[in-house]
């Protein structure tokens, strides 16, 4: 099983990657951000602690969604204009697949990562009620229903990409044949995701983590 122990480059607290393809870490103690590098970790952007607002989810919880059961390994908040919402990263214990319970005021939605895009997107010239390639970047239009700014207000446990508190994060909504499509345009890469909305009832604990 994959495991290494890094040391807090703010605080000096034992810090655990689980996940060999993990590329941030948040400290449990101080909150701070760290990239992996190959000699260890580099302190990204501010300490910043995510406030509690009654989330059912938590990093490390067991969760049983669809007939599959996963693990949260951490989250990313966003902040906007009108408030906040949590993108909680779950890995699947029965694969190396991930999936992404996105949070927003009491709604879920699943998301799964399609792929990272290799061509920059033309955030500033996509319009919301058009279809659009992005650039190129999909071999079929999909239909814009919003486009946002946001900011990363930290994060939590260990994440699959790098995330620096603080900075801008760029995102369109659309839909793709009947399917959510996302697009988030990260200073460090922009990723695609599709998902499907979901109830709060169909996440379950299993009975092992529930007893």
């Amino acid at each position: 099983m994959f495991s290494r122990t890094f040391e807090c480059p703010s605080c000096g607290a034992p810090v655990v990657q689980s996940l060999p393809g993990s590329r941030s870490l948040v400290c449990g103690y101080c909150h701070q951000t760290s990239h992996i590098l190959p000699g260890g970790l580099s302190a990204a952007g501010p300490r910043q602690l995510l406030i509690d607002y009654g989330s059912a989810f938590s990093a490390g919880m067991e969760v049983r969604i669809g007939g599959r059961t996963g693990r949260i390994m951490g989250r990313i908040r966003f902040g906007y204009e009108d408030g906040f919402w949590d993108e909680w990263y779950l890995r699947y214990l029965d694969s190396d697949e991930e999936a992404w319970i996105q949070e927003d005021d009491g709604a879920f939605v699943l998301f799964r990562l399609i792929r990272r895009l290799d061509r920059p997107v033309p955030f500033g010239s996509v319009r919301v009620g058009t279809w659009s390639d992005l650039g190129g970047n999909l071999q079929q239009e999909v239909f814009v229903t919003e486009k946002n700014t946001a900011q990363i207000q930290g994060g939590e446990g260990e994440l699959p990409f790098r995330i620096v508190p603080g900075e801008q994060a760029d995102f369109i909504d659309a839909i793709d044949a009947g399917q959510l499509a996302s697009i988030e345009v990260l200073p460090s890469e922009s990723l695609l995701f599709a998902g499907v909305p979901v109830p709060f009832d169909a996440f379950e604990r299993p009975a092992t983590a529930a007893s």
